[in-house]
């Protein structure tokens, strides 16, 4: 009798949806036909209204957080999915009205590409924009931080990150995270997913030029260099170890681990998880292509640049499009911190000037500038192209 009356209940629901009757549409009505996909027992009104008032509304419940859905009384990991599933559907919706939107706009609102065979000089050819605004000068810094870290996860990062969805909602990153981490324990994917999300994704979303670089540039040194980049911005230590441990040792091409070990027991005397640091440290080194290691020693150098992990630590570090000196690439830490032999930047700008990268590089007497034309996403698009060219 009770399975009946579940049934009936959903039954009017549906009914009442479709028929257009009053009061089918209101955010309650909506959520609890909603609900009633994923449940099927009792009145799910209760359970409606309290997400509701939970969330502050029917689009914060659908754009909230994974974890925060699942922490609800009565709201279980199926339910959250089918509740996330619908925010990422309807927010796909939204994208696409506003990319139809923007392409029924005026042509002098788009960026124009024409084939390399076809293109001026680059001096001399400028280029239209989709900016109306200058971008924020944002860098993409993560939290401050300056403590130990224990975990380091950017292999397992940099292999998953091409198959992400193809959203900015970090709650559906996250929860698609927990299901496909390649690790058996579920606690132990909880457990990584922060590591991945914080450092990968440090302005609380996941902004499209990382996830599309990683679809364009799947399994590929340049992926290394960016995510190794972004894990760089995101641990402090990372900075120490290599102002410290590895530009010493540079022209010696190896230092023992211990090394490492022992100057973060000095620096961290009270710590109780030196050795799981410095394995951390190595691991995300030797994730990032920077180096090799074995049980004892880890080797690297200065490494030669791909003009595709340049042009986007270059972006990232001077997001504004403009005339930049060339002397505050050189002595940029981040720059710094990829290992890019010195000697092969600024060669390596001239190159991205012949590419269509940069707009312009110019050396007269004490005026060494280049100059940017593309914001990070702007310029992972524009890559997309030329790769498929």
């Amino acid at each position: 009798m009770a399975e009946e009356i579940e049934t009936e209940l959903s039954q009017n629901l549906r009914e009442n949806f479709i028929s257009g009757k009053t009061g089918a549409f209101t955010e309650e009505a909506l959520l609890e036909l909603l609900l009633s996909y994923a449940l099927n027992r009792g009145k799910l009104q209760p359970l409606a209204r309290k997400l509701i008032q939970e969330f502050g509304g029917l689009d914060n419940v659908l754009s909230s957080d994974f974890d925060a859905l699942c922490r609800v009384k009565g709201v279980k990991s199926y339910t959250a999915t089918l509740l996330k599933l619908v925010g990422y559907l309807r927010a796909n919706e939204i994208a696409r009205d506003q990319q139809n939107e923007a392409i029924r706009k005026p042509q002098q609102n788009l960026i124009e590409f024409r084939p390399l065979v076809d293109r001026k000089p680059i001096d001399q050819e400028p280029i239209s924009s989709l900016r109306k605004e200058k971008p924020s000068r944002k860098t993409g810094i993560a939290r401050p931080r300056s403590d130990l870290f224990t975990n380091s996860v950017l292999k397992e990062a940099i292999e998953i990150l091409p198959r992400l969805p193809d959203t900015e909602d970090i709650g559906i990153i996250r929860a698609f995270l927990k299901v496909n981490l390649p690790f058996s324990g579920q606690n132990t994917r909880d457990r990584y997913v922060p590591y991945i999300v914080n450092r990968l994704f440090p302005e609380g979303k996941a902004d499209r030029a990382l996830r599309y670089l990683a679809r364009i540039y799947p399994g590929s040194q340049v992926l290394q260099d960016a995510c190794f980049y972004r894990f760089f911005k995101a641990e402090p230590l990372m900075l120490s170890i290599h102002n410290d441990l590895l530009m010493p040792a540079i022209g010696y091409g190896r230092i023992d681990r211990s090394k490492i070990r022992d100057y973060l027991a000095d620096r961290y005397p009270s710590a109780k998880v030196i050795n799981l640091s410095a394995k951390a440290i190595v691991n995300s080194l030797v994730a990032g292509g920077l180096a090799q290691s074995d049980r004892n020693k880890i080797s690297f150098g200065y490494r030669d640049p791909r003009m595709a992990s340049l042009a986007f630590v270059i972006h990232s570090e001077f997001p504004v499009p403009g005339m930049h000196e060339i002397s505050s690439m050189e002595q940029n830490q981040a720059m710094s911190a990829m290992l890019w032999d010195p000697d092969k930047l600024l060669p390596g700008l001239y190159e991205l000037r012949n590419q269509g990268v940069l707009a312009k590089v110019s050396e007269i007497d004490r005026f060494r500038q280049f100059t940017t034309r593309f914001t990070l996403d702007e310029l992972v698009e524009y890559l997309g192209i030329e790769r498929k060219n």
